[in-house]
């Protein structure tokens, strides 16, 4: 399975700050984490605060995984709406759940306050939107239990709409915070770099084969036949985490993305917020810290991990369709921008859950390992609200936020 195929914005804009060597020796820790993108950066970053010995290591190199086709959305709102997600689980849970998201995209802000750089991070308002008049209803409904448990909402209906936005919409729930954008590349990096300076040891091209449980230790052969000994795993490896896990729990598409060359001027698109539609396969837009716009969606089912789906060539006549597709999509959502110049094409592999919230902490076939499998669109916080309770658990705290992402839920 191709995880990411083209010319990944992020990387290419962005020198390898260090490289690490591969394992070339047996060593111990407390924590592994097997994973070296934003999810395990974010990981060592909690662990490494609170002098956990822990160790990392990757396949690959630290953030070249689907780390970098990632657009790096930062939302409260995830896949499934409040009003969805109240009818899988109860309102409680589900208003809990957006909640915990809003408070992430904070706890970003005071992380990248922490690091030394600012990763290009950036407070945002973002708008979700129908442009179909018969699902008005739907979304005002969507927009009146977010504004009972007091998310900072105003709906926008046709004519308030047509003020702010060049591009048709029926109606839209506009959300004045809970969101934000980064460069995860950066992020993935600065993390890292800052949990090295307590002590987290990165190893990369170091592929774990396979394990065994020894004296409540869980031993872990590389590719090059060392040996780590930990008391604790994290599994950090995004959609590659579910061949852990003999259930199915996600369904993967491929989605696909496209990048301009940076404008002069957001003509149409009011305070450049983050926007989705409400269609089942979304388009969602954003903008970067050099002016840049950011489009994606078009998701393709991949069947199964041999398909061709699964590992789609950038060239293939079906990845050049979907981004000429984007393409005419985001000329006709701002047809005042006029140097509009397509720069990077690229797709990646993008999973969903049956409720749209992730995977975390243990699992009961599996001792001794943690999971951060933050299936959707908000995978990066997902991977915050991960490193918060695999931290909590493995410091034996009680974090009763668990419950809500548990495997058998």
């Amino acid at each position: 399975m191709k995880l990411v195929s083209g010319d990944m914005v992020w990387t290419n804009l962005s020198n390898i700050p260090i490289k690490y060597n591969y394992l070339d020796k047996n060593i111990e820790c407390d924590v592994l984490i097997i994973g070296a993108g934003v999810t395990g950066a974010i990981a060592s970053y909690y662990l490494t605060k609170e002098n956990i010995n822990t160790v990392m290591v990757d396949k690959n190199i630290v953030g070249y995984g689907s780390t970098r086709a990632s657009t790096s959305i930062l939302q409260y709102e995830i896949d499934t709406d409040l009003v969805g997600l109240k009818g899988m689980i109860g309102e409680q849970k589900a208003v809990r759940g957006f909640k915990l998201c809003e408070r992430a995209v904070y706890d970003i802000k005071n992380i990248v306050n922490d690091l030394d750089e600012d990763c290009d991070f950036t407070l945002k308002e973002c708008f979700y939107y129908t442009k179909n008049s018969s699902e008005v209803d739907l979304l005002k409904k969507e927009y009146q239990l977010r504004k009972k448990h007091g998310f900072d909402v105003e709906f926008l209906g046709k004519e308030k709409a047509k003020r702010y936005f060049s591009f048709p919409i029926e109606g839209g729930i506009y959300s004045n915070k809970g969101a934000a954008q980064i460069n995860p590349y950066k992020f993935t990096h600065a993390l890292i770099n800052k949990a090295r300076k307590k002590r987290l040891r990165v190893y990369e091209n170091t592929e774990i084969d396979k394990y065994f449980i020894e004296n409540d230790h869980v031993v872990l052969k590389t590719n090059n036949d060392f040996l780590i000994k930990a008391k604790k795993v994290i599994i950090a490896t995004g959609y590659e985490g579910k061949n852990f896990i003999n259930k199915d729990i996600v369904n993967l598409t491929r989605t696909f993305t496209i990048v301009t060359k940076p404008v002069k001027k957001f003509l149409g698109w009011f305070n450049t917020s983050i926007i989705r539609d409400n269609e089942e396969s979304y388009t969602y837009l954003r903008t970067t810290k050099d002016n840049r716009i950011i489009i994606g969606g078009e998701d393709i089912k991949i069947g199964n991990e041999n398909s061709k789906i699964s590992n789609l060539s950038n060239n293939d006549l079906i990845a050049k369709k979907k981004y000429d597709i984007l393409s005419n999509k985001l000329k006709g959502y701002f047809p005042g921008i006029n140097d509009i110049e397509i720069e990077y094409r690229f797709s990646g592999i993008f999973g969903v859950t049956k409720d749209g919230l992730p995977y975390i902490g243990e699992y009961d076939k599996c001792p001794n390992f943690y999971f951060c499998l933050g299936y959707g669109s908000n995978g990066i916080i997902y991977s915050v609200l991960g490193g918060q309770i695999n931290r909590d658990i493995i410091l034996n705290k009680n974090n009763p936020d668990k419950e809500l992402f548990k495997f058998n839920r």
